[in-house]
């Protein structure tokens, strides 16, 4: 009879908010008598090293990756028969492009005595785990993560969600303004827009030269919104100066919003 460690993996990423991690790869390893015990940080992240995660591949027993809604399930090698085992996650830049610049951040999620429950073919065990804000913001900061979370409603009533409309977040600068991403909303009107500090931090000489500008008193980007129909016909557009009200300007990591049209 075999082995199978199945759950469901997410993170806070503001009070209440929650999100699910998505391709995430899941290492699960035999602990053996050589290996330090590794610490349950809540909160604290702690990347390993190159050479402890290449002395951790020999007791590799499995692994997977998570899929959109955050679930994975892995099937144990024969090798395991009982004992301790160690989680660990790999989390990668879902950005392509920026892969090269961002290193895959390799952490131990949980040591532990898995309970097993037998099952038809296989012997089973559940592990579910929802990462805190503090824990999580520290990997979102790792990989140059910045999010734009909201709601487009009808600005009739307030309440009454938009879907299927274009919302475009943009960063006003010095000359040119600078295009952080676009989001189309889902049927409960909501939207999310990711984007990189690079994007809203360039030199005051682009694009003709595009490097992130030297100033690191900018802690985040003054944001201004318009949106669009499918077809790219304007539905509402907010003036500029909008970027540069005390609540828009410098917002943080993590901004929430709700827009009406």
């Amino acid at each position: 009879m075999g082995y199978t460690i199945k759950g469901n993996l997410r993170a806070c990423l503001h009070l209440e908010l929650y999100e699910s991690l998505d391709s995430v790869e899941v290492k699960v390893y035999k602990v053996t008598s050589d290996i330090k015990i590794a610490c349950n940080h809540k909160s604290e992240l702690n990347k390993l090293p190159a050479d402890i995660i290449s002395y951790k591949s020999k007791n590799l027993l499995g692994s997977g990756h998570t899929n959109c809604e955050g679930n994975y399930s892995i099937d144990i090698c024969d090798s395991y028969i009982d004992g301790e085992i160690e989680i660990d996650l790999v989390v990668t830049d879902k950005h392509e492009s920026y892969r090269k610049i961002h290193d895959p951040i390799h952490f131990t999620a949980r040591r532990l005595k898995p309970i097993w429950r037998s099952g038809n073919q296989t012997k089973e065990f559940s592990w579910n785990y929802c990462f805190s804000f503090q824990f999580w913001n520290q990997v979102r900061k790792q990989l140059d993560v910045w999010t734009i979370i909201g709601n487009v409603k009808s600005a009739e009533d307030k309440v009454t969600p938009v879907a299927g409309v274009v919302v475009s977040a943009i960063d006003v600068d010095w000359i040119k303004d600078d295009f952080l991403g676009s989001a189309v909303s889902n049927g409960d009107g909501k939207f999310r827009i990711d984007y990189k500090s690079i994007d809203y931090k360039q030199t005051y000489l682009s694009p003709m030269i595009s490097i992130e500008t030297p100033i690191s008193s900018i802690p985040g980007p003054g944001v201004y919104f318009k949106i669009t129909n499918p077809e790219g016909i304007l539905l509402y557009e907010e003036h500029r100066s909008m970027g540069k009200t005390q609540e828009r300007r410098n917002i943080q990591r993590f901004f929430n919003i709700d827009l009406y049209i």
